[in-house]
């Protein structure tokens, strides 16, 4: 009887070595890649990259075609904070934008500001915090200011502005001051070079004059660079954008002009001081409208 159990018990440990634990680990019957390529020693691939976002058909500009309504009204709420900044702008320094009489570093030799108009908009429109990162002094592509292009507000992006770009379309044009027939000098836009304009030197009227313009993706610029179109020829500077153009006029408010015009009807619209009061109905368009 001894014997016999000593033989049992040496069956039953021999069991137990056998029989693999429940808890350790089995090799998977269809290893994922990830544990092939570990097991096979090389790199396990990466997780997939998000998909760029894509653009909606109805916001992308197509030259020569009709806005439509979508895009519309898209641009003329960016047109529209433009405006205010440049209006809360104009309350606290009494000018669009800084003088050279208060702040002569801020401009070049050329009379023109060392950043964009659209930097020094941003204390109006909650972006205190990037504009105290400027040196305002300095060129907007020195070693300081030129990474920050990096970080445009989405205010300035085109609805099909690609989201990685740093340019944009909203554009005004940049004039300077001519003197007349009778000698006297005027502005021929409402960003002239060297002193900026006050709402009170647009003797057209500001709701007859146009402040910012949306240009084609053709004629987007770093956010950042100063400067602006040139006024001498208004439609080409415009650049292939749909028929219709989106405007900020310098009482705020919007419109949606035909791109057709002739050169001199443009420059009536942008010129602040050529006493013309400009026939909207004749200019205007609705959204989709085909001419």
């Amino acid at each position: 009887m001894y014997i016999q159990n000593r033989i049992l018990l040496l069956a039953l440990l021999m069991v137990a070595v056998t029989v693999p634990s429940g808890c350790q680990k089995q090799p998977a019957e269809n290893p994922t890649t990830e544990e092939a390529a570990t097991e096979a020693g090389a790199p396990a691939e990466t997780a997939a990259q998000p998909e760029e976002q894509k653009i909606a058909p109805e916001m992308m500009t197509k030259a020569g075609e009709p806005m439509t309504a979508a895009r519309y009204k898209a641009v003329g709420n960016q047109l529209k904070q433009i405006g205010l900044a440049l209006h809360n702008l104009h309350d606290q320094t009494q000018y669009f934008l800084p003088t050279q009489e208060k702040h002569p570093e801020f401009y070049d030799e050329n009379g023109r500001l060392k950043v964009s108009w659209r930097v020094h908009l941003l204390p109006y429109m909650d972006q205190k915090p990037l504009y105290d990162q400027f040196k305002l002094d300095e060129a907007w592509d020195s070693p300081n200011n030129a990474p920050l292009a990096k970080n445009m507000p989405e205010v300035f992006k085109s609805p099909d502005t690609p989201a990685d770009s740093n340019k944009s379309r909203f554009r005004v044009f940049e004039g300077k001051r001519e003197k007349d027939d009778e000698g006297e000098e005027k502005m021929t836009t409402l960003f002239p070079l060297g002193q900026p304009a006050r709402m009170r030197d647009t003797k057209d009227g500001l709701s007859y004059t146009i402040m910012v313009v949306e240009a084609g993706p053709d004629k987007a610029v770093e956010w950042t660079k100063p400067g602006g179109l040139n006024p001498a020829q208004p439609k080409a500077e415009l650049g292939e954008t749909a028929s219709q153009v989106a405007i900020l006029k310098g009482d705020g408010s919007i419109s949606l002009v035909k791109k057709d015009l002739e050169d001199a009807q443009w420059k009536e619209m942008i010129g602040p001081q050529d006493f013309t009061r400009i026939e909207w109905d004749a200019v205007e368009v609705k959204p989709g409208q085909t001419e």
